[in-house]
């Protein structure tokens, strides 16, 4: 089984980093580089403002270098740890959000590149569209700068995958 990545766990995060070194924190404990001293890995735990309800965001666990978008993507489809998923998901759209990185497209296609899928897969294909609100026909990009046409391919975008996620619910 492939190394864990992310952690999502709030309990199994305190838990792991019980055993690790703080090396550096960011000013408002937001973000903080952890050792783990056995491993010689490093780690970031921070919060993403994507899952935010007022409770302060949710607790990420992320061993660096970051993952790059593909393997985010990845981990959200295939991880067999919940957390790991969700944790991935939550990653990807907190980078859309501060970082203006799109996954949506890679996410489709990955998607639908997925055979023969199991009653599991078919359970961690509907959270996925559910928890990135695939299925939501919203421009979530940025306005303010672009021409009409960028605004409107935008649009066009995001109406085009919200109805692929809206048929494969369906098809689901």
């Amino acid at each position: 089984m492939p190394e864990r990545k992310l952690y999502g766990d709030a309990k199994l995060i305190a838990a792991l980093l019980s055993q690790m070194q703080l090396m550096e924190e960011a000013a408002g404990g937001w973000a903080a580089v952890y050792k783990d001293t056995s491993s010689g890995r490093f780690w970031m735990k921070c919060y993403t403002t994507a899952g935010e309800q007022g409770s302060g965001g949710y607790e990420l666990l992320i061993r660096l270098p970051l993952p790059s978008t593909q393997e985010l993507i990845g981990l959200a489809i295939l991880s067999p740890h919940e957390d790991e998923a969700v944790a991935a998901i939550m990653r990807l759209l907190e980078e859309e959000a501060v970082e203006q990185k799109d996954f949506r497209e890679q996410l489709v296609q990955q998607l639908e590149e997925l055979e023969s899928i199991t009653p599991e897969q078919k359970q961690r294909v509907r959270e996925i569209i559910t928890l990135t609100s695939l299925g939501d026909p919203l421009n979530k990009r940025e306005v303010l700068g672009k021409t009409a046409a960028q605004v409107q391919a935008d649009v066009a975008y995001f109406e085009a995958v919200s109805e692929w996620a809206r048929q494969l619910l369906r098809d689901l």
